[in-house]
């Protein structure tokens, strides 16, 4: 290595590592002015209405019915993961 290539990578790597500060110092600033200003509590506020969330249960196959099917969908594959025990 020349001492121009030397020098060359030198000034790169500081390059980098100016921006990366200038950016890290840019996102903390963004950050302290993103801050949200504690809002005044009145009893006026009204509650919003809570939607209930609906359990959906699971895929309604019943043993036997997923034991037939992972025999047929599994069919000369390879043996695991979910075809584990059922290939022929």
């Amino acid at each position: 290595m020349t001492v121009k290539s030397i020098f060359r990578s030198t000034g790169a790597v500081l390059a980098c590592l100016a921006m990366l500060l200038a950016a890290s110092q840019a996102q903390s600033a963004d950050e302290v002015a993103a801050k949200p200003k504690k809002a005044k509590t009145t009893k006026s506020v009204k509650t919003a209405k809570v939607a209930k969330v609906k359990f959906m249960p699971g895929s309604q196959e019943t043993t036997a019915e997923r034991v037939a099917r992972l025999k047929r969908e599994c069919k000369g594959r390879v043996n695991a993961g979910a075809c584990e025990g059922y290939t022929n």
